[in-house]
Parts: C-alpha cells; structure tokens; sequence
C-alpha cells in the first residue's frame, strides 16, 4: 500500500492552477503551499476544505521565501533564518487547519529546498528540528533513503518518497530496493493510471480516518 500525494494551494492571487484539486481528487495526501514559494490565505482556504470534506491527509509545502522564483533557486540562508522560515511555514498550515477541527500529518519542502535537504545534512537537521519546534508527531518527507535515516536520528518520523511520472509503474516502484511510503503526482494521467493499479492510503491511515 502507498500513499498518493500531491502540492495544491500553488494558485497566488490572480494566477490560478486548475489542474491541482482535479489530481487530488486521486490523491490520499495533499500538500499545502504555506505561501512563501507561492500559495495566498484563500487558495490555502480552500484546499483546506476541499481536504475536510474528502478527508484527505494534510500537509504543509514548505520552500525558500522566493515568490518571483517559485522556490526553485538556491537561498544562503543562516541556521536561523532557515529555522525561522521553516516554523513560519508549518505553524500557519497547521494554525489554518485547526479552525476548521483539522490536523496536519506531515511536511513536505518545495523546488530548491527540497533538494537540498536530500544533498545536505546540517540543512536537513536544521529542517528537521525547526519542525519538531512546532509538532514532534510530523512526518518529513524525503527523497533519500540516507536523509530518511538521518531525521529519523533526530528524532523526527521521515517518509520516503518516490516521484511518479509517465515513465513509472506501481511494478517498478515496487521493485525499488527501499519501498517508498509515498508517491508524488504532477500529472493527471499519472495518478490515474496509477489510482486503477492500487488504492491509496495516507502514511498515518489510523489517525486520519478518525480525524473528523
């Protein structure tokens, strides 16, 4: 069993994605932008209730604070500011979500942070503390196997996860020397194809299905 997840709330303003809650529908985690790669107050809003009306698994989408890049280049950020953007981030997801009786699972990082929390140990454990200053009980999902060991060292859950795309098969992802724990869709037609192989399930199933 796997779980399907997905970025949503990526929408800023007048800029909009159509396609993200089209591949949740598929989805049994969605990650939420936490508005500092992208993502508003009301796109956030709304992919919160769309997730407590399906109840599907909440995550934060954390990234660098570059808006005009989306994220995707590489910051110099001091231990501090790193923490300080991190806590930043995962505080106002999870602060959203508890008006609306909700929790977030886990956290998932964005364009050039995410890589370089898989590239990078100090960054990585600076990641890992300054969400377990927020909720000790979070997953971090990895791309690694070895950043998966190093968090789980610092005492924080880590997923691993496993990019899904037209090249992939729930057969090959399979035979992967570590299974992954969760699966990230940017395509459609790739979580479709997959979601009629097998059904998903969130990392903390027994917690979720009882959530609201």
């Amino acid at each position: 069993m796997f779980d399907f997840n997905t970025d949503v709330a990526q929408s800023y303003g007048v800029y909009r994605n159509n396609d993200e809650l089209k591949i949740a529908e598929y989805a049994s985690s969605i990650n939420i932008s936490a508005g500092l790669h992208s993502g508003d107050p009301i796109n956030i809003r709304e992919a919160l209730l769309f997730a407590k009306e399906r109840n599907i698994a909440l995550g934060a989408h954390i990234g660098y604070p570059d808006i005009q890049g989306f994220g995707k280049r590489k910051m110099d950020l001091t231990p501090d500011e790193l923490e300080a953007v991190v806590i930043y981030q995962v505080g106002a997801i999870e602060a959203y979500a508890k008006t609306m009786d909700l929790v977030i699972e886990h956290v998932r990082c964005h364009g050039a942070l995410k890589d370089k929390i898989n590239e990078d140990s100090e960054t990585a454990i600076i990641v890992a503390n300054a969400i377990k200053k927020v909720n000790p009980w979070l997953n971090l999902f990895v791309q690694n196997y070895e950043t998966k060991l190093l968090i789980e060292k610092e005492g924080l859950k880590a997923a691993l996860e496993v990019d899904f795309d037209e090249t992939s098969s729930i057969r090959q992802i399979r035979e992967l020397p570590y299974k992954p724990d969760t699966l990230h869709f940017r395509k459609l037609e790739d979580i479709k194809r997959a979601y009629d192989v097998i059904k998903p399930s969130p990392i903390n199933y027994n917690r979720v299905q009882n959530q609201i």
